[in-house]
């Protein structure tokens, strides 16, 4: 199994940047998992159940 991946502390403006990706209707579905990933690795989440 492989390690969980982990990302750096995110800047305020690449959070907010991630979190307008988030919005409803804003972008692909394909970007949209890609914030929340990005959001759950820099809050500390490992992004599994």
């Amino acid at each position: 199994m492989a390690e969980p991946v982990r990302v750096r502390r995110l800047t305020d403006h690449e959070r907010q940047k991630l979190a307008a990706d988030r919005a409803p209707g804003s972008t692909s579905s394909v970007r949209y998992r890609r914030a929340m990933m990005l959001l759950a690795s820099a809050g500390g989440g490992t992004g599994s159940g």
